[in-house]
């Protein structure tokens, strides 16, 4: 399988990442399709690895340290890779999206905060730099109602009740800013008093 390649099923990715190693080599792959090039010195060739940390390699001649994870989400995470990849692998598959306290769960992870911040900037990781703003130049208006009533015999409250929201562009008519402004020429001395006989 090509390693620029991305997994399709559970057992593939297993297999692929199995480790911070195999991810460190999938992200080196990523960034230098044809071999280590120094962003110190330019000099190509193996590069010197480091067993605790994966994501950093040392260049054999300038000595100079390049991580693999500058410029991505990643960057100064203490996250290990694999669970970086793993929680990759679980927002680009679920369809419906998932809270950070099942992300939390599902990872394995100690604390809600580490779980949030990495589901933070995996999403925002995958928003398209030029993708159509809401509205970018128009107020947008968001609000939310509740909808359907009580059961019988269920007491006070909201049993019933689904929450609805709705989000709407607002956008001025182009006669509606016609007539605002000839109204406006008309009475612009201001409005005349009539006199009360």
């Amino acid at each position: 399988m090509d390693l620029r390649g991305f997994p399709t099923s559970l057992p593939e990715f297993q297999k692929v990442f199995p480790n911070d190693a195999a991810c460190a080599k999938y992200l080196e792959a990523l960034r230098w399709p044809t071999g280590f090039v120094c962003p110190g010195c330019g000099a190509t060739g193996q590069p010197y690895r480091f067993k605790a940390r994966p994501s950093v390699l040392r260049c054999r001649q300038c000595k100079f340290n390049t991580s693999l994870l500058s410029g991505t989400v990643m960057q100064s995470t203490h996250t290990p890779l694999s669970v970086w990849f793993w929680g990759g692998y679980l927002v680009t598959t679920q369809t419906p999206g998932q809270s950070a306290l099942q992300f939390q769960r599902q990872l394995g992870l100690s604390r809600y905060e580490t779980a949030f911040q990495i589901l933070h900037k995996l999403r925002a990781g995958m928003v398209r730099p030029e993708r159509d703003e809401i509205g970018g130049e128009h107020l947008v208006e968001v609000d939310e109602c509740l909808v359907g009533g009580t059961n019988r015999g269920g007491g006070k409250g909201r049993h019933d009740m689904a929450i609805v929201v709705g989000a709407v562009e607002v956008r001025r008519r182009k006669d509606a800013e016609d007539r605002a402004a000839s109204h406006l020429q008309e009475h612009a001395g201001g409005v005349p008093l009539k006199k009360l006989v």
